[in-house]
């Protein structure tokens, strides 16, 4: 996460950052439970709203979070802020106006590691960060801070029917791996974006092998 900050400091970032956007986090928990329903049931607008709905709060988190508040602590944020909003609108262009990213069930096992991924973001970071004493306004919000959205943004590209492309992928990976930092900052929960990242890049290289051994015989 950039230059180094302290905990504190990052803390009290958050606990004003919650408080001036209070009660979004509640419509953005309502409304993906909403948009995971229509997707769960093959809704046959949900590729597009779901590719909508990633690309929003990706460009949110880039400019809301990213340029307005974490900026304040730490120069490396107006990378981040850059990269969210290259993310978002890629979800926007290849998903919402392209029609190119279909999400589906074609795995079993696949599917069960994005389903956890998915639900690790939106309940996991509650509960831990409330059984370190950290509760809201301190929290990481689900899907308006940069952590809890890249991990269900890795569960979810975890449900793509098609291959997963390296373009709609690469930056929530390196974002994930460089969790390392705000881990070693005290912020433990962001363990599981650690671990989503890891997971995300070993099925994507193999489907990589996959795809050159296929390439290879023909």
């Amino acid at each position: 996460m950039g230059n180094r900050f302290t905990f504190e400091e990052f803390l009290t970032m958050m606990a004003n950052y919650n408080t001036t956007i209070w009660p979004f986090q509640i419509v953005i928990y309502f409304l993906t439970i909403i948009i995971l329903g229509m997707f769960f049931m093959n809704n046959q607008y949900s590729n597009r709203i779901l590719s909508s709905y990633l690309g929003i709060l990706w460009i949110w988190v880039g400019i809301a979070f990213n340029y307005l508040y974490f900026s304040k602590i730490s120069p490396g944020a107006f990378l981040f802020a850059v990269l969210f909003l290259i993310q978002g609108c890629l979800f926007l262009y290849n998903g919402a106006i392209k029609g190119r990213l279909l999400f589906g069930i074609n795995s079993k096992l696949k599917g069960f590691i994005g389903l956890f991924i998915v639900g690790y973001s939106l309940i996991g970071y509650p509960i831990i960060e409330y059984s370190l004493d950290r509760g809201y306004p301190e929290l990481l919000p689900f899907g308006l801070a940069p952590c809890p959205l890249t991990v269900f943004t890795l569960g979810m590209l975890l449900f793509l029917k098609n291959e997963i492309p390296f373009f709609i992928v690469i930056i929530p990976i390196l974002y994930s791996l460089g969790s390392i930092i705000p881990i070693s900052l005290g912020i433990y929960e962001d363990i599981g974006l650690l671990i989503s990242g890891i997971l995300l890049l070993g099925y994507f290289m193999l489907q990589r092998k996959k795809q050159n051994s296929v390439v290879q015989q023909a």
